[in-house]
């Protein structure tokens, strides 16, 4: 068995004077949010040992955080493709996972997250009316031995935590 945590990035500035949407960072608040959902995540009971991330700046923040929480030795995997990735997108790249790892955090961007969670659960896109809100994770364990046989509908659902629901968390 494999395990996914689906991390959407925290919330990001809204400032126009961010000409690319690339570039947008972290609001003060999804900062403050990022080591709340680390501790939740170091309490699984498999622990996270790969990161996946979208380079851009509010998603490599985060997962850049979260790894911090965790006290993650290994490199972050920055993948380029996972910047406003479909889903589909999204399955191919935790296909690509090598098989030393057990539990993957992937960290990127609405709708391909939510749609992702919604397809490793439910069997396909859109069978699961839940939209990730930023900052928001999701644990499933995947019913695999191989991260190359992920498909739709091989995970049960773990955790779905919003941010605020951790308030004093610490």
């Amino acid at each position: 068995m494999k395990h996914i945590t689906i991390l959407r990035h925290g919330q990001a500035s809204q400032d126009p004077n961010f000409s690319e949407d690339f570039d947008r960072p972290l609001t003060a608040k999804g900062r403050e949010h990022m080591p709340r959902m680390a501790t939740f995540v170091a309490r699984s009971s498999v622990k996270p040992d790969w990161i996946v991330s979208s380079p851009a700046l509010r998603a490599k923040e985060s997962a850049e955080l979260l790894a911090d929480g965790l006290g993650l030795k290994r490199s972050i995997i920055w993948n380029e493709r996972a910047y406003m990735a479909s889903a589909l997108t999204l399955l191919e790249i935790l296909r690509e996972t090598p098989d030393v790892a057990d539990h993957l955090v992937i960290v990127g961007h609405n709708p391909g997250m939510s749609d992702l969670l919604a397809g490793l659960v439910t069997g396909g896109e859109f069978r699961l009316n839940l939209q990730m809100s930023t900052g928001s994770l999701a644990t499933l364990a995947a019913q695999v031995v191989h991260w190359r046989q992920l498909r739709w509908g091989c995970a049960e659902l773990l955790a779905y935590v919003p941010p605020r629901s951790l308030k004093g968390l610490d």
